[in-house]
C-alpha cells in the first residue's frame, strides 16, 4: 500500500498506513474464517461475526485513505497452534541436545531429550506429531549449516535411522 491508492488523506493528522495494513490483515483472515465456515471445518470466530467485523472495516477504509477493493484480497485461513512448543522452541531444542551430547544423535534420542528438558506429556499421536516436527526442524537447521547428517539416506531406507551432529564448521567440538 504505497501513497498512489491513497483517494482522500485521513481528516487526522496522524500515519494511518499501518493501521489500514493492520485491518487489511484481518479482514483477509476473517475472509479465511468464513472459507473454513463454508467447507464445514471449525471456526475461530462465528460467520456471523466476521461478518459484522468485515462490513466495519469496509467502512473505516474510506475514512483512513484507502481505495479498498475486497475481491482483491486473498483469504488467509488461520490455524491453532497445535504444537506442545512454541515458535522455534524445536530448533533451539535441537541444537541444545546436539550440544549437550556431543556425538551423533538419532531423532528419537534428541525428542527424547526436548521431552524430558520440557516436561512434556506426550500422547503416542502427539509425539508422531513432535517427532515429525523435529525432523522438519531438524532439515531447517541442515539447510542453514548448523547440523550435519552421517549419510544420505536414499528414499524408502527405513533400515537406519539418520543420525545428526552440530555442524563441525559453525561448532567446534568440546575437548
Amino acid at each position: 500500500m504505497s501513497s498512489s491508492i491513497r483517494t482522500t488523506p485521513c481528516p487526522l493528522p496522524i500515519p494511518t498506513t499501518q493501521t489500514a495494513r493492520g485491518l487489511l490483515r484481518v479482514y483477509a483472515r476473517l475472509k479465511g474464517e468464513l472459507q473454513k465456515a463454508r467447507s464445514n471445518q471449525d471456526v475461530m470466530v462465528s460467520p456471523e461475526q466476521a461478518h459484522q467485523v468485515m462490513e466495519h472495516i469496509v467502512a473505516l477504509m474510506p475514512f483512513l485513505g484507502v481505495n479498498f477493493d475486497p475481491k482483491a484480497l486473498k483469504a488467509l485461513r488461520t490455524q491453532p497452534k497445535i504444537g506442545p512448543l512454541g515458535y522455534g522452541d524445536v530448533r533451539a531444542g535441537v541444537l541444545a541436545q546436539l550440544r549437550a551430547n556431543g556425538d551423533w544423535m538419532t531423532y528419537p534420542a534428541m525428542a527424547d531429550g526436548i521431552i524430558a528438558q520440557n516436561r512434556l506429556e506426550l500422547t503416542v499421536a502427539q509425539r508422531k506429531h513432535f517427532l515429525q516436527k523435529l525432523r522438519e526442524a531438524t532439515h531447517a537447521l541442515l539447510q542453514a549449516g548448523a547440523v550435519e547428517r552421517e549419510r544420505e539416506l536414499k528414499l524408502g531406507e527405513t533400515q537406519q535411522l539418520q543420525r545428526w551432529r552440530l555442524s563441525r564448521t559453525l561448532f567446534r567440538p568440546k575437548g
